[in-house]
């Protein structure tokens, strides 16, 4: 070792890194150890009690089951109000949907669908006679879900409202989810 070296190295505060120092019969902790500075680390028993407070926000959070219910209906709702939206301007068949809507949502949204693809259809007619709208057809465009928002109604059921943005315009929908038979269901379906 060169002399520099040994002079950088003792230049330096010594970091020494002991046990807590437990206390002597007259109660004063023992820290005059190696003559360095002096690191005391939590005891044992400190740390077990930090763990266990730290984690047991996460484990009542994963405990409640509200809370729980709330996120699975969030993403639900988000998922079904972008598959609705491609129901209506006809990239998504309204089958797809069969699962997650009960029968009256069904149906209501295949007339809905129906009716909407009629109205497209003839809004592409008068487009095409049309020499002012020229011929550039646009392919479809993803609907994109702005927020989001859950509240529980009653044990069970919850009702949400998304707002989603389209090729050409904002809309709103809103839901009422029920648990049935261990699965949620659509059982109330608004579209704006």
């Amino acid at each position: 070792m060169s002399t520099a070296a040994s002079f950088e190295e003792s230049s330096q505060p010594r970091l020494v890194v002991v046990r807590a120092a437990q206390p002597d019969a007259s109660g004063q902790e023992d820290t005059e150890q190696s003559g360095g500075t002096v690191v005391r680390l939590p005891s044992q028993g400190e740390r077990t009690k930090r763990r266990a407070t730290e984690g047991s926000a996460a484990a009542v959070r994963s405990l409640n089951p509200e809370a729980a219910d709330r996120e699975v209906v969030a993403v639900m709702s988000s998922k079904i109000a972008q598959a609705v939206l491609e129901v209506l301007s006809g990239v998504r068949s309204v089958q797809q949907l069969s699962r997650w809507l009960d029968t009256m949502c069904l149906s209501a949204l295949t007339t809905r669908a129906r009716l909407h693809a009629e109205a497209c259809r003839a809004q592409l007619r008068r487009q095409s006679h049309d020499p002012s709208y020229g011929n550039v057809a646009t392919l479809h465009h993803q609907p994109i879900v702005h927020s989001v928002h859950c509240s529980p109604v009653a044990p069970g059921i919850f009702e949400s409202s998304v707002v989603i943005s389209d090729a050409n315009r904002f809309r709103a929908v809103a839901m009422r989810f029920e648990r049935s038979k261990g699965l949620w269901k659509v059982t109330a379906l608004q579209i704006g």
